[in-house]
């Protein structure tokens, strides 16, 4: 555990979990705190995580494999309790640590001060199987799903469906299997364009069991997808919401957003904020959707309990989500945030020059197109910034270092 030698607020300091393998998101979050001036600790699976190199990260421990072994991240966050004399507030940025949050919550009561939603509601979310039940019993507008469970079932199924279809794992990790194909084990989901591509697909699957969701495509292009984001206070009130136009994203047509719009829908916020009411949600939410290129309705894919990996376009258009967490968390009034802002611009670099590599090959956006809209502005960049430049500069050098390797003789 270290502990760096920068000048704390007085105020309790808050958690940020940093799995391996996952997007920035964490580096998000510290932002997002330090920049309110909290002290923030980031407890990483691994040495060098961006969040790290933060101004705004004031002690860093290393937990290995906390989200496969559990047990030593609650043992972490007792000590940190201990520590502080009092819970304190946690943050997951990613899948694992959330869901690895989830199962150890009720050993975690005495040491966490909660900042998400009920863990059974977690789980059942981050379970597409189980949330596309939830959906139907809670009539959420979501694309019509099934779940098979036997080839049988997929058979009788892949005649029925309108292509292109798409094919998702159950579960972030349902498709880790090192034995599958890559394509298959690094999708978050595949566009089928005929029932024999599904069930070669399938029966790919099988062997290492079939869990996944079949679910009809919403027509349109990458850009019709929408992120809203949203805070619910426990009390049940809906202090903030947000949304975000995906105009690309990584990999093309089953991704993440990686570069996007900040923009003002109002009637697609109050509908996620009767949504979340209706499920009576807590906490962070992030709800994907893709509006039909015929109907012009917004169709609900999932809900990720959680920040998403592009929050500090959020938290720049004046709509800080970890902050609002944390003051719910801790008792602290509700604070007044500043104007919204329409019209910013997120990009994360990395991501987005390997998605216009796939829209250049489509014939989907010129290369010129794409650097035009690298220059418009405001742009919100999710690791380059100049008030917190350590992460940029880690990841460089991290990546000069690589290279020197490689290139190394043998």
């Amino acid at each position: 555990m270290s502990t760096s030698t920068s000048a704390v607020s007085g105020r309790l300091p808050a958690v940020v979990l940093a799995c391996a393998g996952a997007s920035e998101g964490d580096l998000n979050v510290v932002r997002s705190l330090g920049e309110q001036g909290l002290p923030v600790i980031v407890v990483a699976e691994y040495a060098d995580p961006p969040s790290r190199y933060s101004r705004h990260c004031t002690t860093f421990v290393q937990v290995p494999d906390f989200a496969s072994h559990p047990q030593a991240l609650l043992a972490t966050l007792a000590e940190l309790a201990g520590q502080h004399g009092q819970p304190l507030p946690v943050f997951a940025s990613a899948d694992p640590d959330l869901a690895a949050l989830s199962h150890l919550h009720a050993a975690l009561r005495p040491h966490v001060r909660w900042t998400m939603a009920d863990p059974a509601l977690v789980l059942t979310l981050m379970d597409k199987r189980a949330f596309s039940d939830l959906a139907v019993r809670a009539g959420l507008p979501v694309p019509r799903t099934f779940t098979p469970g036997t080839l049988d079932e997929i058979e009788r199924i892949a005649p029925t469906l309108t292509y292109p279809a798409i094919v998702k794992p159950s579960l972030p990790t349902s498709w880790k299997h090192p034995q599958l194909p890559r394509a298959i084990r690094s999708a978050k989901a595949i566009v089928l364009e005929t029932s024999a591509e599904l069930l070669q697909v399938c029966r790919t699957l099988a062997p290492f069991g079939l869990a996944l969701i079949l679910q009809e495509y919403v027509p349109g292009d990458d850009d019709a997808h929408y992120d809203v984001h949203a805070f619910v206070d426990h009390g049940g009130t809906t202090r903030a919401t947000f949304c975000g136009r995906k105009w690309r994203i990584q990999p093309p047509h089953v991704g993440s957003g990686c570069y996007v719009e900040s923009l003002h829908e109002p009637q697609l916020e109050a509908q996620v904020a009767e949504m979340l009411e209706r499920l009576g949600y807590r906490g962070i939410a992030n709800l994907n959707f893709k509006r039909h290129a015929v109907t012009g309705e917004f169709k609900l894919l999932e809900i990720n309990p959680r920040v998403s990996q592009w929050t500090i376009l959020t938290t720049r258009a004046g709509i800080n989500l970890p902050w609002l967490a944390y003051c719910d968390a801790c008792g602290i009034a509700s604070p007044d945030l500043p104007p919204r802002r329409s019209g910013l611009w997120y990009v994360s670099g990395k991501n987005d020059f390997r998605a216009m590599r796939g829209y250049a090959r489509e014939g989907l956006w010129t290369w010129a197109g794409y650097l035009r809209s690298l220059l418009k502005r405001p742009l919100v960049c999710q690791v380059l910034s100049w008030r917190d430049p350590g992460p940029a500069l880690q990841l460089t050098f991290h990546w000069i270092a690589e290279k020197m390797r490689l290139r190394s003789p043998t």
